[in-house]
């Protein structure tokens, strides 16, 4: 016996399709409500000509400075340095911007 407000295949694939995108969006909002903001730094070139701080000279002063990296990923014309947490990338922002000059945006 079907139930009564499904009568023909075509309104099974509708449900079945309308049930995807519930079940999606859901997904996608529990995720997002639920993710931590990230612990990144990046660094971007400001001044053209000017190329990023060497990889290992930024983690030779964050490291003396206490301050534990996950990674540091360079992309197109910046570095990605990612934390454990929060309170470290603050903290390595401080630093980044003690050392390295105006030719740099951190964010």
């Amino acid at each position: 016996m079907r139930p009564l407000f499904i009568k023909s295949p075509r309104q099974y694939l509708v449900a079945a399709i309308l049930l995807l995108i519930v079940f999606a969006v859901g997904v996608f909002a529990y995720q997002h409500t639920w993710q931590s903001p990230e612990a990144v730094v990046k660094i971007n070139v400001t001044n053209h000509g000017v190329s990023l701080p060497d990889g290992f000279f930024l983690y030779q002063h964050l490291s003396a400075e206490g301050i534990t990296i996950k990674s540091i990923t360079s992309g197109s014309d910046s570095l990605i340095i990612s934390f454990n947490s929060i309170e470290e990338s603050h903290a390595a922002e401080k630093v980044l911007k003690r050392i390295l000059d105006n030719g740099y945006r951190i964010e």
